[in-house]
């Protein structure tokens, strides 16, 4: 599989790794899935393929899921993580695109990619709540909120990976604003202030927390 991607055979790769999760032997194994998201992704980006595979853009991020969920401890990570972050920074771009749109059911499918892909991703929790509230989904929004208040709390959250404290700055900046613009100026002090171990020497972050949380 590896070959054949590297040589740009896109389409003979991804039935290669699809015959391998179909097989009763190797349906468990982490790779196929990978070579899958991997393949999409890159006939996503490519005019040719986007007649036979209208929806590629969308199945990088589904075979990056059930990759994750595979590789539990992602022994095969390391290896792609320059895909990984290009994947990711890609999702968070639609997603903010999405949320601005008011397409929140799109946001929500990213923004739940994420945690798919890292559990950790406090950030990701954030926008997935404020996603569910553009749903009016509060029970589920609530509960997103919780996830990501316990990541920060326990200081549990995943901010190693490129983009991910990134992610988390903008989150809880762009959560506390909201929050602050609805009155509820107490709850966006509590989220600046869980933000504070991570974020207190961003210029950017020290002024929204002079603002909202003094």
């Amino acid at each position: 599989m590896l070959a054949m991607f590297v040589d740009e055979k896109y389409e003979k790769c991804l039935y290669k790794a699809e015959k391998y999760s179909l097989n009763e032997k190797t349906k468990k194994d982490p790779l196929p899935y990978l070579f899958m998201s991997r393949c999409y992704f890159e006939m996503s980006k490519r005019d040719d393929f986007k007649e036979k595979f209208p929806t590629a853009g969308k199945d990088c991020y589904k075979y990056a899921s059930k990759y994750a969920s595979k590789d539990k401890d992602k022994r095969f990570y390391a290896e792609h993580e320059d895909y990984f972050t290009e994947l990711r920074t890609t999702a968070v771009s639609e997603a903010e695109v999405m949320l601005d749109a008011k397409k929140f059911t799109k946001s929500k499918t990213l923004y739940d990619n994420l945690i798919d892909w890292d559990p950790n991703d406090a950030g990701a929790w954030i926008m997935l709540g404020v996603s569910f509230q553009g749903a009016k989904q509060k029970k589920e929004a609530e509960n997103a909120f919780k996830a990501a208040m316990k990541l920060l709390t326990d200081k549990t959250c995943s901010v190693e990976i490129k983009g991910q404290k990134d992610l988390l700055r903008n989150a809880i900046i762009y959560y506390s604003e909201k929050l602050y613009t609805e009155g509820n100026s107490a709850e966006a002090k509590v989220w600046l202030n869980l933000g504070k171990e991570w974020f207190m020497d961003d210029k950017e972050y020290q002024v929204t927390y002079s603002q909202y949380a003094n």
